[in-house]
């Protein structure tokens, strides 16, 4: 495609876009990384945030039929219901339902994550409130972060670029993970957390292959 026809194709991106109240792709992709380069200097700029002691000091402590923090763990399994919901959905579903919901079959992958995130969302989060610490707490918030880096990548798949959102996706997923990781080792470091120091010191070591 020359310059030309990109050009052109951009204007009536614009024209179309302008018809129906909405910008065109080119901007949204615009926007999407201005703001994602003002959040990730505002990140770097600021300096880590401690987590408190008293973060782990949720509201229902009752044990019921053996299980501690009973409400907080139980409140968990609508997560495995949705994950297990989800995944049978993408991967089962006929070609005639697939192509009703999705204009690419591709378009599925993100949402994969997505499911498979969530039904470890809930073993990781059960697992973290059955006895609430920090060393637990990695567990709960790794397979949430890649649930929601998996819906950026959904979203830059859909509304963007079928190719830069799948290109994108294992990068955003790492992106995810690392940062689980790299806020552990700063809890560990700062001392937030003394009981969990064997397992720092292996994800620290684990963290010098991200630099």
């Amino acid at each position: 495609m020359t310059a030309l026809d990109s050009d052109a194709t951009w204007e009536m991106e614009k024209a179309a876009a302008s018809m129906r109240g909405t910008i065109s792709k080119r901007v949204g992709a615009w926007v999407l990384l201005i703001l994602a380069a003002l959040m990730a200097t505002v990140v770097f700029v600021l300096p880590p945030v401690p987590q408190p002691k008293t973060y782990h000091q949720f509201a229902d402590q009752r044990t019921h039929f053996g299980i501690a923090n009973f409400a907080d763990v139980t409140s968990n399994l609508p997560f495995a219901v949705v994950g297990v919901w989800g995944l049978v959905f993408l991967l089962r579903s006929k070609s005639k339902e697939r192509a009703a919901h999705f204009l690419d079959p591709r378009e599925r992958r993100p949402y994969v994550f997505v499911f498979a995130g969530l039904l470890c969302t809930a073993a990781g989060s059960s697992y973290y409130h059955l006895q609430p610490d920090n060393s637990r707490l990695v567990w709960d918030r790794l397979p949430m972060a890649i649930v929601f880096m998996s819906m950026v990548g959904a979203v830059i798949t859909e509304r963007i670029s079928l190719r830069a959102g799948l290109w994108l996706l294992p990068v955003l997923i790492a992106i995810g993970a690392g940062s689980v990781f790299e806020w552990y080792e700063v809890s560990c470091t700062a001392g937030v957390t003394c009981a969990c120091m064997p397992q720092c010191r292996r994800i620290r070591r684990l963290s010098c292959l991200w630099r």
